[in-house]
Order: structure tokens, then sequence, then C-alpha cells
């Protein structure tokens, strides 16, 4: 079975795990390997602005957020609900699913997260703090909470950052694993020390049953260790499938041509993972320079990876949202070909 990070209704024959209603469609079967695994996938890509792209899917719509484009600049997190990726916007304008920013926040939002935990949303989500400040004086990045009745929002903050480590935390995924429990996965923002150049390290703790309450010790489960990745690693998600954990991950800065979408093994929710790959999943491709940040979800009977690729015009960048398969193999997840299904209720 497959296990996903955060929202995303479970396919058909894929056990349930609480955070969502299992899909009513039927199986796809996997889809091979492409010729190249770091070529660029044909898939769905929009031409949107749309950083930080996530879906949640709910039982009978799904729905796309995306990060803020800048400080106090509205929508700070937009959310569409659609039931066609080719279609976007058709059900709909996009609307700001929080619409308050949190007091402790400088007024721009990114990596956002939602899960339903009983008849709430809980979103998580990435700021920079007011009165956080990192070793050198610069204001930190801290993981904050919003609470929901409603995949749309209004998604109201809590007054205070859930989580900020030395030199910041940011990129929050939730996972449920296969025994019902709750973790709460994150990078520890270590490239924000210019000065002594730490590798980046993801990091794990578990949530109370609510899924907003922290609980017990964070765990470092994974650092970047490749040479593509250039001592950074983001935007983490852990899946499971058949019994074996995977962390997907951003590597190398997003804005970078060198960037990627990787993939590390991991022993469980609190690792540690092991990267032995020495090549991204995805690499630069004609669909942009870096293909950006990265989420999984499970519809209509298969996994998406969606990510937002670099389209540079001028001396504008503009992140496009683009979408592909994904599939477990013997040696662990791979970019499949696509088959031409787009997902979506």
């Amino acid at each position: 079975m497959l296990v996903l990070v955060g929202g995303g209704a479970l396919a058909a024959g894929v056990v349930p795990t609480g955070s969502n209603v299992a899909s009513a469609h039927t199986t796809r079967s996997l889809p091979p390997p492409p010729p190249a695994s770091a070529a660029a996938p044909a898939g769905v890509v929009l031409k949107v602005n749309a950083p930080d792209p996530y879906v949640y899917v709910a039982k009978h719509r799904d729905y796309f957020y995306s990060a803020g484009v800048g400080y106090h600049i509205s929508p700070h997190v937009q959310v569409i609900p659609f039931h066609d990726l080719r279609t976007l916007a058709s059900d709909g304008p996009p609307t700001d699913a929080m619409p308050q920013l949190p007091a402790w926040s400088t007024g721009w939002i990114w990596s956002v997260d939602v899960n339903k935990v009983g008849r709430t949303y809980v979103m998580w989500f990435t700021s920079q703090a007011n009165d956080v400040y990192m070793p050198n004086g610069v204001k930190a990045k801290c993981i904050g909470e919003a609470l929901g009745s409603s995949p749309l929002g209004p998604f109201v903050p809590q007054p205070d950052p859930a989580v900020c480590q030395q030199w910041g935390s940011i990129d929050p995924q939730t996972f449920v694993a296969p025994d019902g429990s709750r973790w709460l996965i994150w990078k520890a923002d270590l490239n924000s020390d210019t000065f002594t150049r730490i590798p980046t390290t993801i990091w794990s703790q578990r949530l109370a049953g609510d899924g907003e309450t922290l609980v017990g010790s964070p765990t470092q489960i994974a650092v970047a260790s490749q040479p593509w990745e250039n001592r950074l690693i983001e935007a983490p998600q852990l899946v499971e499938h058949d019994g074996r954990y995977y962390l997907i991950f951003t590597g190398n800065a997003s804005n970078n041509p060198a960037s990627g979408i990787g993939v590390a093994t991991c022993a469980g929710p609190r690792g540690p993972c092991t990267d032995s790959r020495t090549a991204p999943l995805i690499a630069t491709n004609t669909q942009g320079p870096g293909p950006g940040e990265e989420s999984i979800f499970a519809d209509g009977g298969a996994e998406w990876l969606i990510y937002s690729p670099n389209a540079i015009f001028g001396q504008y960048i503009f992140r496009l949202v683009a979408v592909a398969r994904i599939g477990f193999g013997p040696s662990g997840p791979y970019i499949g070909q696509f088959d031409g299904a787009v997902p979506g209720h």
C-alpha cells in the first residue's frame, strides 16, 4: 500500500489512514519508467504562477493550494477547488485560505500542508517571524499552524510559531503511518547560516491524535550529502509503500538550474534516511531551470507528483505548475511515463 504525507485521498485498494476518504476510482497499473529518469516527464503543465503547489483530495472535489507571492500581498494562501487539473479555475476563482495573517508573521506565507483530523482542517505553513532572530541577527523563518472548518478556510492561525530552531525551520509536511500515528516532517533552515555553510537537515516529530499538538522530542532523520544537492535539501515529503519508507525532497537551491527532486530510503518516520542516489528523479528540463518544490498526492487510482519549475521571463521568475506520474518499483520511486490521464474528480 501507499501512505501519503498530508492531504490526498487514497487510491482504491489502499488502506485509509484516517486523514481523508478513500477514492472509489479503479486503481491504475503502474506506469513504466521513461527512457531517462531525469528527463522532462510528459504531463500536465499549468501556466499559472503558483509557488509551492499542494493538492488536498477530498471526497467530491480536490483543492489546489499555493504560496503567497510577496509580503502582505493577497491571497496570502491561494486555494482553488477543482475537479480537473486542465481547467483548474473552472470550479471557482482563487480565494484566500488565510485572509488574516498571524500576528507573529512578517506577512509572507508559503509551504502549506493541509490535513483533516476529525472535523477540523489543520494547516501547517512557513513564514518569517517578527520577533525571533537567528544568531546573525536576521529574523528567522518559522513553522506555524492554523485551523479551519473547511478546505477553503478561513484558516485561523495560532498566536505563536509551532517550530523555530536556531537557524529557522521551514517546509512542514504531515505523515500518517500505517499504525495511525501522525508525524510532522520539516527542514531545519541551516543554509541561513551563510558563514559556516552547514549542510541542511530534515527533522521529524510525532503529533498527538488531534494532528495539532507536537509530542516528545524532534529527531534528525536526513542530511544533505550528495554533490548535486550542494549541501541543501528541503521540501521533504515522507511516503510509505509496501512497508518501505521514502523521503522525497528538493535538492540544491530551488532557483538554481542544478537543482532537482531527489529521494532517500528511510527506516521509518524517525529515520534514519539514507541518500544513496547520485542523481535526482527530475532535473532541469524544458519545463524550466530547476523543478522546484514538490508534493505527492493520490487521486484517480494513481499517484501524482506536483512541482513548480521556474520559467524565467526577462528579470522575472514565473513559477509554473507541472504534474507527473510517480511509480514505486523494486528500486523505489521513479517518474513514470504519462498516460494522458489527468487527476481530479
